[in-house]
């Protein structure tokens, strides 16, 4: 998205690259998962050449070779080795253990023992694969699918045959392979899945998801890469919907106790599952078993991505992803932290890179989104966010504006946070914009988002809560004349904070270096507005009580509150008054100003 006029694209090593299909897993998914028919093959070629394995006898029947000691090609061949009893006999017990002792201890779940979105999410996708495992091997309305397919093509039970034989068929009809060995039958003449290679399978590539791209996020050691379906239809990285944010805990302990764990069983799993590849089943079954057990991780962790009404079950209504964004340090720090803050836009990820605007700025999606498409314009070079926006900064918003105009019916609005009191959440400079007709989205009804405009275009901005000053800019204003616009609705803003303060009136405000105030700013195609901020947020009160504490930015200019916690929209919603008292804070009240009193 460019605008000729106004912008050049200059090439970026970067730069934007095809985004992987959202049906399709990514190329770093596809490695992993391709461990697994690799290690099938091995085993199975592995069996053939072996001369100690093919001397072996072999029970088509059992699915092994003999069992009497001496007999089996190796230890691990004969069923009552102590791994196979005690581990993969148990095996989906040992995965959702190391799930569990991982998701609880590690940082990227959350602190202690809250129940973080992080958490929750991942605890609806244990049961989905949990309920899947199940089905598979343990019941599915009756007999597992496991058993059903071995009746479907052929099997029987011996001791079954006998009694069907003997006239009664219900024992030949009910019985499962568990009751068959029960009743001192053999399992003989189906398909047999092999239910040792699925359930390996599907516990590592579970395990490969929950703990290993958590911790590679984590620790900065993965951009990521999938994609997702949004309701529009808009292909997004899937950083639009992260729990965590990339390289949150870059140069900290990546793996951790639990970690650790859930590597140990992982790595217990493969082994077995050569094991399994050598010494048990034929080929066909063990690669059915592979089959069963990717269309379960497939499901789970793959078609929510392309599907968005099923995204959603693995979501919560009240996303606390706003709660959750990392701030950047206190400007009153008594010492400098330990070690650099992260700078998210230092190195922006190419999954999130959208496009250079100008020799300065470049676009990057905003993993927080407000909307879909919302969109963040930062410096290439760090800027500090706590200081007077210099023309160039202007000229690439502008630009933004312009271009996308042509594109989207209703543009954008942009907005610009500066100060401790404005909402801003990163030093790194940066303006965000976000689309008006995606800001309209769940509005009731058509006639409702038709009429809904952003408060900054409207004429009774001068009847909110607080003051906003602003002035009309039009779409060929010079960057001279852009930048002195700002300026002006800037001094006044500060001349505004000094009259509520009943401080002197002093000298004007530099235009350049720390501003003197917390302010936001507002822009659209048409108007240009600043607002002098005195606090992040205000109370919303209810029986006289503190029941949550709003904290506002720069979309209160486009007559937008953000809440990031239920407890904050049900107060809301049970009182709408408590949002104009919490805006009568944020700034310099409207009741009692008179602009041209010391301005």
């Amino acid at each position: 998205m460019a605008d000729p006029a106004s912008t050049t694209s200059t090439p970026r090593s970067s730069a934007a690259t095809p985004r992987n299909p959202a049906w399709l897993p990514t190329p770093l998914e596809r490695l992993a998962l391709a461990l697994f028919p690799l290690i099938l093959v091995f085993g199975t070629v592995f069996s053939v050449l072996s001369p100690q394995t093919r001397a072996a006898p072999y029970d088509p029947v059992a699915q092994a070779h003999a069992q009497e000691p001496g007999a089996a090609p190796g230890y691990f061949a004969r069923k009552d080795n102590v791994f196979n009893v005690v581990f993969v006999k148990r095996g989906w017990g040992w995965t959702t253990l190391a799930f569990a002792f991982f998701l609880l201890t590690h940082p990227s779940g959350g602190s202690g023992l809250d129940l973080t979105a992080r958490r929750l999410r991942a605890a609806v996708r244990w049961a989905a694969v949990t309920g899947w495992w199940f089905l598979v091997t343990q019941w599915c309305f009756g007999a597992p699918i496991i058993d059903r397919g071995f009746r479907w093509t052929g099997g029987k039970c011996e001791v079954a045959a006998r009694e069907v034989a003997m006239g009664d068929t219900s024992v030949g009809e009910m019985l499962t392979a568990v009751a068959c060995k029960a009743a001192g039958g053999r399992w003989k003449g189906g398909h047999d899945i092999s239910g040792h290679v699925f359930l390996l399978v599907l516990g590592t590539a579970f395990l490969m998801h929950e703990v290993g791209w958590p911790v590679l996020r984590w620790s900065g050691g993965l951009r990521e890469e999938r994609c997702v379906v949004m309701p529009d239809g808009a292909l997004k990285s899937a950083n639009v919907e992260a729990e965590t944010p990339e390289g949150q805990g870059e140069g900290r302990f990546a793996l951790g106790a639990g970690g650790k764990t859930a590597l140990a069983v992982m790595g217990l799993n493969l082994w077995m599952l050569l094991m399994t590849a050598i010494y048990f089943h034929t080929w066909f079954e063990k690669l059915t078993g592979l089959v069963a057990a990717m269309v379960g991780v497939y499901a789970v962790y793959v078609v929510p991505r392309f599907v968005p009404a099923l995204r959603g079950i693995f979501q919560l209504r009240f996303s606390p992803a706003l709660a959750n964004k990392p701030k950047g340090p206190p400007p009153d720090a008594a010492s400098p932290p330990a070690r650099k803050p992260f700078d998210p836009f230092a190195h922006p990820p190419r999954s999130l890179f959208v496009a250079d605007v100008g020799p300065a700025h470049y676009l990057v999606l905003n993993k927080f989104a407000v909307v879909p498409e919302h969109f963040i314009l930062a410096t290439r070079a760090f800027r500090p966010q706590t200081h007077v926006l210099e023309a160039a900064d202007l000229d690439a918003a502008r630009a933004c504006l312009g271009a996308y105009e042509a594109a989207d019916d209703g543009g954008l609005f942009a907005f610009f946070n500066c100060g401790e009191h404005s909402g801003a959440s990163q030093p790194h400079r940066h303006i965000q914009l976000l689309p008006v007709a995606r800001m309209r989205d769940g509005l009731d009804g058509d006639s409702g988002a038709a009429a809904w405009r952003v408060l900054a275009e409207r004429a009774d901005l001068d009847e909110a809560p607080f003051v906003a000053f602003s002035e009309t800019i039009g779409v060929g204003i010079s960057s001279a004349d852009l930048h002195a616009a700002y300026l002006r609705l800037y001094r006044r803003a500060c001349r505004a904070v000094a009259a509520h303060a009943g401080a002197p009136a002093g000298e004007e405000a530099p235009a350049e270096g720390e501003s003197q105030i917390s302010y936001n700013m507002a822009m659209t195609r048409s108007t240009l507005v600043v607002c002098p901020r005195l606090a992040e947020g205000g109370a919303v009160v209810k029986g006289g009580k503190e029941v949550a504490r709003l904290a506002l930015n720069g979309t209160v200019l486009a007559g937008t509150a953000l809440v990031k916690s239920e407890a904050e929209w049900e107060a809301l919603r049970e009182d709408p008054r408590g949002l104009e008292d919490a805006l009568r804070t944020i700034g310099v009240p409207r009741e009692g100003f008179n602009e041209g009193m010391k301005l």
